[in-house]
């Protein structure tokens, strides 16, 4: 593990990823180190020994590479690093995979599938769904503690004029359709400013309305009950607070946004970024598929870490202190990344798009 990190820090720039990720043997070692950071582990059953399978001529076949079986008496699977992850069966070589992945990291808001498909020398559908192996592996299932701010906002824009349809009318009666969905977005804050701090996770997901019970399924699969929750003053989020061990609410209404500490600025500088980053690169994003992307995003909001602090003076003269945050490196971010490959499954459909067969990752 500490010969991975050192190998990966040294990938600063474009050059020295090409190099880095040139040869595929030198790149399955290195994806075995992140996938398998305390040593191998059977992906079928979860036992902690395993064999290695000599590169042989065996008849008309040959053993594939690093091909390895489960010790267990009972399993006896035989495996690779790809197998049961979103790499699973891929006909790529490994360091397209982790140049991909390192040509994600490395943008601040991402890569859409035609600039990734002309950087790798692939098909848009390949970068794709490459794209969505990345965002697949990255999402996180730990429940959201300490301090956390939630806000809602939406997706979309407003349906197209039909020259067909009657006017609205007076008090423009019949505009309730719309193309916009709904999205609820969570933020954990940081522990502290210190040097070295990683920032809190970020999260958001599409519900299917704006109720206090839609928004409430969601936030309770994302929140542990003993958090400290803050919002602004809508009514669902006033109901929902009642179930937590602490809420406070900022009235955006009477023109107040912070007091004190309690604000939900990060959770909308979130949401802020949610739209830049769709506005900008992808243009657009179904409902369907919409979870992955936000995946995605929150994982670049968390990658940041704390350099320094700064005193700042606001327009009245208060002098308040800011917390500096450097990005973690995309190199470094790729263990991260990939820690949590096992037990996520993504296949090919028949019309060309992908199918989810497991979001939760298991053994380790």
């Amino acid at each position: 593990m500490p010969e991975m990190l050192a190998a990966l820090s040294s990938i600063r720039t474009v050059e020295e990823m090409i190099a880095a990720f040139r040869d595929e043997q030198h790149c399955r070692r290195l994806l075995e180190s992140m996938v398998w950071p305390d040593g191998r582990i059977c992906p079928a059953c979860g036992f902690k020994r395993s064999i290695a399978l000599a590169d042989r001529d065996t008849g008309k076949r040959r053993a594939r590479p690093s091909l390895y079986q489960c010790s267990s008496s009972v399993c006896r699977f035989q495996f690779t690093v790809t197998t049961h992850t979103p790499l699973h069966s891929t006909k790529l070589p490994l360091r397209i995979w982790l140049k991909a992945m390192w040509l994600l990291l490395q943008s601040d808001k991402g890569l859409s599938s035609v600039r990734l498909a002309e950087a790798l020398g692939v098909s848009q559908p390949t970068a794709w769904r490459m794209g969505h192996a990345l965002r697949l592996m990255v999402a996180r299932e730990n429940m959201l503690a300490g301090t956390v701010e939630i806000d809602h906002f939406h997706l979309g824009g407003r349906p197209r004029k039909n020259p067909d349809d009657p006017p609205p009318g007076r008090g423009r009666k019949g505009q309730t359709n719309t193309d916009k969905t709904p999205v609820m977005a969570m933020v954990q804050r940081p522990t502290d400013v210190m040097p070295g701090t990683l920032a809190g996770d970020a999260r958001a997901a599409v519900v299917t309305g704006l109720s206090a019970r839609a928004s409430e399924r969601v936030i309770e699969a994302q929140i542990e009950s003993g958090a400290h929750l803050m919002s602004d003053e809508w009514k669902a989020f006033m109901a929902i607070g009642e179930s937590f061990a602490k809420h406070e609410t900022v009235k955006h209404s009477s023109g107040e946004y912070v007091r004190d500490a309690v604000h939900v600025n990060s959770v909308e500088g979130f949401n802020s970024r949610v739209r830049r980053t769709i506005a900008g690169v992808f243009h657009h994003i179904s409902p369907q598929h919409a979870d992955l992307y936000f995946h995605e995003i929150g994982f670049r909001w968390s990658q940041r870490v704390v350099t320094g602090n700064v005193i700042r003076k606001t327009r009245h003269g208060r002098e308040s202190v800011r917390a500096l945050w450097s990005r973690v490196p995309p190199a470094l971010q790729l263990p991260n990344v990939f820690r949590a490959a096992t037990g996520r499954q993504m296949r090919r459909s028949q019309d060309g798009g992908i199918v989810i067969k497991s979001a939760v990752a298991v053994f380790g």
